[in-house]
């Protein structure tokens, strides 16, 4: 999150996007991997994206370990923990869910 702050100082058109529980709608989890794929077949190992995909992957697990983190913090018990989970889309104002990480 520093980086991100440190970053929006720059004076050229910076975006900031801030870091969540996993990549979700179609294009941004799904075109990368097609583009890995189709490289595959050229004999080229687009790694890049193969570790993009992985940390997306397990950012579900990521955030409920912080969430464990927190309630242990304050002597609170995972079972029976009510936790509200908002913003489920990758991007604010969208509401195309698919893709989007799923806890199990």
């Amino acid at each position: 999150m520093e980086i991100i702050e440190a970053a929006k100082t720059k004076p050229y058109g910076f975006v900031p996007f801030s870091p969540g529980a996993g990549a979700g709608g179609h294009c941004i989890p799904i075109d990368p991997l097609y583009l890995s794929w189709k490289l595959k077949a050229l004999n080229y190992n687009a790694r890049f994206i193969q570790l993009a995909s992985e940390i997306n992957a397990g950012m579900p697990e990521y955030v409920r370990d912080k969430v464990v983190d927190a309630l242990n913090e304050e002597g609170k018990p995972l079972k029976g923990a009510r936790v509200l989970v908002l913003g489920v889309a990758y991007k604010e104002n969208i509401s195309d869910l698919r893709e989007s990480r799923r806890w199990k």
